[in-house]
């Protein structure tokens, strides 16, 4: 070996030698200053690791219990479609779709979870409850001091907001149930209005009819068929006829069209709907609470791993420091 260098060393310039000689040397001086002071550099690193252990018996610990949740399943909004295709049985084709329902209770759900966790964020004792993902899945997250604390709020605030959605959108159909109630009585009323309308106006043309009989003395029937009378010539059935006619029809029941007895139907089936939101959910689990096994912070290895770090350094520094003002107090 020091014959395949020797060519090497003999090419150096006597400077290049005698700077390499010296950092050599400096080299191996530094290291017997810092063997020298071991004790203060072992005494360093010992302080900061009590230190930190300190500051870890006494730092607050952070556990974070996590769920993940998405639209409600087909069956969790079944009831609530059932009660909507009553609400629009006149216009079926108006009635949100399943998966417009599902997508409306996920959404209001995500808002309001949003805007729980921005007023337990403003708290005078601020916690941290996170809410990541789009409108197909959301990501949940509370931070607590103990990891059943952790596991335990986040699935109550979780089932509260659901709750409160539920109960938001049972209100939601009551009120539209009761519209709607209002509205197929008065569709019936005009029905009927306009039934008796009829009636009368019909029991007006045959009492006019009964009068141009009387008048023109058409007793009796001039018609063999009288499917095609006009109002005009109706008085040709004669004035016994029209008589009878007048009286039948003032006993006779109003007359509705086809349209009466869909409102009707439309109406019964309404005012007897029971609302049921005992099975409607806003959401469907992924994934529940989970009971925390790690705690997010303090990271105790990480801590005392820098601790460990930061004490030597500084015991170093003080044996340096220390050499280096040695050093000048001699020269001086």
């Amino acid at each position: 070996m020091t014959e395949k260098n020797r060519p090497a060393l003999d090419d150096l310039s006597p400077r290049q030698a005698i700077n390499k000689h010296d950092a050599e040397i400096d080299l191996f001086d530094l290291m017997i200053v810092l063997w020298k002071g071991k004790f203060v550099i072992f005494l360093s690193a010992l302080l900061i690791l009590m230190l930190a252990f300190v500051y870890l018996s006494f730092a607050k610990e952070k556990w974070v219990s996590k769920a993940i949740v998405t639209l409600p399943a087909v069956g969790q909004v079944a009831n609530y479609n059932a009660m909507l295709s009553v609400l629009y049985i006149q216009s079926p084709q108006d009635k949100p779709s399943i998966s417009d329902i599902q997508s409306q209770l996920f959404n209001r759900f995500n808002l309001s979870i949003g805007a729980l966790a921005t007023s337990l964020a403003n708290l005078e004792n601020p916690q941290t409850l996170l809410v990541k993902g789009d409108s197909s899945a959301l990501t949940l997250s509370f931070t607590a001091d103990d990891p059943h604390q952790a596991q335990e709020k986040l699935g109550h605030y979780i089932s509260s907001i659901d709750n409160e959605v539920i109960t938001e959108y049972g209100e939601d159909i009551r009120r539209s149930l009761s519209v709607k109630t209002k509205e197929l009585s008065n569709i019936l009323d005009a029905h009927k209005q306009i039934a008796v309308i009829k009636k009368q106006h019909r029991i007006d043309v045959i009492k006019q009819a009964l009068k141009i009989a009387e008048e023109s003395g058409v007793r009796k029937s001039q018609l063999n068929q009288a499917e095609f009378l006009s109002d005009d010539t109706l008085y040709l059935l004669g004035s016994d006829a029209l008589t009878a006619m007048i009286t039948n029809e003032a006993s006779k029941p109003l007359n509705f069209d086809a349209d009466y007895y869909i409102a009707e139907r439309s109406l019964l089936s309404v005012t007897h709907l029971k609302i049921q939101t005992e099975n409607l959910e806003s959401f469907r689990y992924i994934s529940k609470a989970d009971l925390p096994l790690r705690r997010e912070s303090p990271k105790k290895t990480l801590i005392m791993l820098f601790a460990s770090i930061i004490g030597i350094v500084l015991g170093v520094s003080i044996v340096l420091g220390r050499n280096i003002l040695l050093n000048y107090r001699n020269r001086s």
